[in-house]
């Protein structure tokens, strides 16, 4: 999956900055080119904090502490507790299809490193699969500040996590920036989990749907941002191997195996980034189920099958529009 933005000349302008985090890209946009390096700081700060405490490839991360003493309670950050708590509400929203307990099951599929080093060297031993299903008795103790994750079991919070992020990022920036300045706009992006506040630029922000990012994609498809967020799932990267040793990083908790579908690309729009991360998740999880299923969940989405054909659910006007029909 990739997602590419941009602000384009054909709309009042738009200024960003971009860089590496949460083994992606991350950017920031704005409608005031004075106002962007102070945005870049503030998000290079937050997900700099993110990952100290919700990154599984950090030893001395809260999540990985608290993963090490699975079992007993653990001390760790609020914020931590927060995204927990989102990701298993999330959990709940999804039945299971995002648990963030399948963390065992995401390393026994190879995925045991940060994805540039998998990339570089190779996916780790597989391992039995792991379903999932403990969400359940993960223990968030706002009082004490504590987590417990379930014996056996190994935390990790993946996309949600970042849509989290966005979604905490751009409600700090509407009681601060945005509340002082009505009429600037911004966009804020982690991966492709993106989100939008404020006044866009002209019709909306110009978002690339694609697979790949060197424009040879017959696909891929402009679309313009007027409000909300967006998250795009699927398997086309983030893979490793070929063949039956073939693996990718969206594990399906019913089998603690790589998931299958149907769709190559599942988009979906929501007011949160959460939640149109892990609802795109889900429905690329539950294959030919997923129009149905986002349909009884009123989710706006566009569905991209394996053959090359776009499917469309629920109201994607309310959110965004074809470039071409601005």
């Amino acid at each position: 999956m990739a997602m590419e933005l941009e602000g384009t000349p054909a709309f009042d302008s738009a200024w960003g900055r971009t860089f590496r985090g949460f083994g992606t890209t991350v950017g920031v946009w704005a409608t005031n080119p004075t106002i962007v390096d102070r945005l870049e700081g503030m998000l290079r700060l937050w997900v700099d904090r993110v990952e100290a405490v919700a990154s599984r490839f950090r030893e001395d991360s809260d999540i990985s502490r608290a993963n090490a003493a699975a079992g007993s309670p653990v001390a760790v950050s609020r914020e931590l507790l927060r995204a927990v708590d989102a990701a298993c509400r999330m959990a709940d929203a999804t039945l299971g299809l995002c648990d963030p307990t399948v963390g065992n099951a995401v390393i026994g599929a190879g995925y045991d490193r940060s994805f540039e080093l998998v990339e570089a060297a190779g996916p780790g031993p597989r391992q039995p699969p792991r379903p999932g299903g403990a969400w359940r008795r993960v223990v968030v103790d706002h009082g004490t500040a504590t987590l417990t994750v379930p014996e056996g079991c190994r935390r990790g919070l993946g996309g949600s996590a970042q849509g989290w992020a966005v979604d905490s990022f751009l409600a700090r920036l509407r009681l601060g920036i945005l509340y002082a300045n009505p009429d600037l706009g911004v966009c804020v992006s982690a991966g492709g989990d993106l989100a939008v506040a404020g006044r866009p630029p002209g019709a909306g922000w110009t978002v690339t749907v694609q697979e790949r990012l060197d424009g040879d994609d017959p696909d891929a498809e402009d679309l313009l941002l007027t409000r909300g967020a967006m998250a795009t799932s699927g398997a086309t990267a983030r893979r490793w191997g070929s063949g039956v040793s073939a693996g990718h990083h969206v594990v399906d908790p019913r089998t603690g195996t790589p998931g299958r579908s149907c769709w190559r690309l599942v988009t979906v729009f929501s007011s949160s980034c959460l939640v149109a991360d892990t609802a795109a998740t889900a429905a690329w999880l539950l294959a030919e189920d997923a129009p149905h299923w986002l349909a009884e969940q009123g989710l706006a989405a566009r569905l991209v099958h394996e053959g090359g054909r776009a499917v469309y659910v629920g109201d994607v006007d309310r959110w965004v529009r074809p470039e071409a029909q601005a």
